[in-house]
């Protein structure tokens, strides 16, 4: 069986819902007389966009909703200005938070799709973006400057609708004078230890 008619019918079986392990999705193509390895399955999980959400493997939003059968076109992958229709897509359904620190940009999720995010975040990175941190809800995205941190925090912002938080701009007065006066800051004198 070729690789293509492969990927054609694990796209089918995820379009009809969540698959909960790679073990569970290997059984269902051997119901339909495809054998494959843990090894050949995981490189097909990864060549076609599925990640494993909190309900199991999962195609992309934006791939999920082809007919079964159907893979994505190029152009839905790659699209123009280097950012994809998937991210862009991913981006819009799954973020609920975006800060802008230094060269970092945060985004922050619901429970359980900060890795969906950031998988296809590293799979497809926009420009300046060198990598990603993700834990359950939360997603670092390193940039290679400020600047470049900047741009992609307001182009997420224009994509989704979210507003961005910007620690960028605030500044150690700005800091001293929002603290309560029993709290160090550094702008005030600390002494020292003996």
């Amino acid at each position: 069986m070729s690789r293509r008619t492969r990927h054609a019918i694990i796209t089918e079986l995820l379009g009809l819902g969540p698959i909960a392990s790679q073990e569970a999705l290997r059984q269902r193509l051997a119901e339909r007389g495809i054998e494959v390895t843990q090894a050949t399955l995981s490189r097909d999980l990864r060549d076609l966009g599925v990640v494993k959400g909190p309900r199991g493997y999962v195609m992309l939003s934006a791939v999920d909703t082809l007919a079964p059968g159907v893979l994505p076109d190029p152009e839905l992958l790659h699209g123009p200005g280097g950012v994809s229709q998937v991210l862009k897509q991913t981006l819009t359904d799954m973020l609920v938070a975006v800060r802008l620190a230094g060269n970092l940009v945060v985004f922050k999720t619901a429970a359980g799709h900060a890795q969906v995010v950031a998988v296809e975040i590293d799979r497809r990175p926009p420009a300046g973006v060198l990598g990603t941190v993700a834990g359950d809800d939360t997603i670092f995205v390193a940039c290679e400057t400020p600047g470049k941190a900047a741009a992609l925090a307001a182009f997420v912002s224009q994509q989704t609708g979210i507003g961005v938080n910007n620690t960028n701009q605030s500044s150690p007065t700005a800091a001293a004078a929002n603290q309560p006066a029993h709290v160090a800051t550094a702008t005030s004198t600390i002494p020292a230890v003996d």
